[in-house]
């Protein structure tokens, strides 16, 4: 035994690269995963319970709401750094979605976006400072999910 060589047939050595580059290919999609997964799950459940519907579960502006609603288009969320020369856009898209600086006198309230920072706040505890770190860090996750969903 010791010391023996094998030899391999061309169509084991076929299949040996085959599983090589299907391990790659796997690790790669693990990798991606992974940093995808630094944004925590709860970004991804807010994303697809408050976002889905609009922006679709890819958030490409193809939710089911278009189809209900005539005439309605949600932005691509997949494009937003594409559109802002290459950058994300991360405080107006945080903006955006907490929604309270569009409130009259602030910004043009006239939006089919919810107002996520008043929606996120927990009942009974309102606008305490506990809430609104809560608040915060909840808008701050689903703006790091959508940055990870832009095109490259």
């Amino acid at each position: 035994m010791g010391n023996q060589r094998y030899r391999f047939s061309p169509v084991t050595k076929q299949v040996a690269q085959r599983t090589i580059l299907t391990v790659f290919g796997v690790a790669m999609f693990a990798v991606s995963a992974w940093a995808q997964a630094s944004v925590p799950s709860s970004a991804r459940k807010d994303f697809v319970l408050h976002c889905a519907d609009c922006h679709g579960v890819d958030g490409k502006g193809n939710g089911p709401a278009v189809q209900i609603i005539p005439g309605f288009k949600p932005i691509d969320l997949t494009v937003l750094s594409r559109s802002n020369g290459g950058q994300f856009p991360r405080e107006e898209v945080s903006d955006i979605i907490d929604g309270r600086k569009r409130l009259p006198g602030h910004f043009d309230a006239d939006t089919d976006m919810p107002l996520w920072g008043l929606t996120f706040q927990p009942e009974g505890r309102e606008f305490s400072k506990e809430s609104e770190e809560k608040v915060k860090a909840r808008i701050a996750a689903l703006t790091d999910y959508i940055e990870g969903i832009q095109q490259k």
